[in-house]
């Protein structure tokens, strides 16, 4: 049987990831759990595809792992051509800086910094001066043009996944990972943060990775795939 993920031929100069046979293991105690197993899967260039499982399927993992946040055992990760694990620490970490662009399930915003400073970050980090311009831009897109100045503690939970967006979109990447992005929402406020995601992606021609649960949010992306047991099922 063919595998979903399977790209024809004339489709493989389209592909701007490629993951093969990933494997990730971890110690529980004096057991060793296999999480990926000898995974394989390959995105084209502005697809917007969603990775749907069970709790402990995997799902999280997988992202980590092909974002270069966390090394597989064994396999590979290329993006753009570009083997991810065969860069140097500092390699990585600036390829990571400038190409991906990461939307986590908690946030993780600095509580000290207002929306701006917050979005900021990551174009102080790749070597930027000043992108307050361009921050303020992306924030208004996403519907905090009068919430610029506020901390994360004076916004709500969709607010603050609304400023995550923002920060991972500052520095122009080719591809953005979601982790579960409402997962700690309502479903009308996760309803209209993933209308406002998916209008920027199109909008500005990026590759977007989701990892959820959710089988109806699923039916908003190109393509949709299980994972199970570590696997991409047919």
């Amino acid at each position: 049987m063919e595998s979903r993920d399977a790209v024809k031929p004339d489709d493989l100069d389209k592909v701007l990831l490629r993951a093969s046979s990933l494997s990730r293991s971890y110690n529980i105690g004096a057991s060793r759990l296999s999480v990926l197993r000898e995974l394989n899967l390959n995105i084209k260039r502005q697809e917007k595809l969603f990775l749907r499982g069970a709790s402990g399927a995997g799902k999280s993992t997988l992202l980590y792992t092909l974002a270069g946040l966390e090394r597989p055992d064994s396999g590979s990760v290329e993006i753009d051509g570009k083997s991810l694990y065969a860069l140097s620490h500092t390699e990585q970490t600036k390829f990571r800086n400038t190409k991906i662009g990461y939307v986590f399930q908690n946030y993780f915003l600095l509580p000290d910094l207002n929306a701006v400073e917050n979005v900021v970050i990551p174009s102080l980090i790749s070597g930027s001066k000043d992108n307050k311009e361009r921050a303020i831009e992306i924030l208004t897109k996403v519907g905090l043009g009068n919430r610029l100045r506020h901390r994360p503690s004076e916004l709500s939970g969709g607010e603050q996944q609304r400023v995550a967006i923002a920060r991972a979109l500052i520095n122009d990447p080719e591809i953005i990972f979601a982790d579960e992005p409402t997962g700690n929402l309502d479903s009308s406020t996760g309803g209209e943060l993933m209308e406002t995601l998916m209008k920027l992606v199109d909008e500005n021609k990026k590759t977007l990775i989701v990892v959820t649960h959710d089988a109806k949010l699923a039916e908003l992306g190109d393509r949709e795939l299980l994972l199970a047991d570590g696997r991409i099922m047919d």
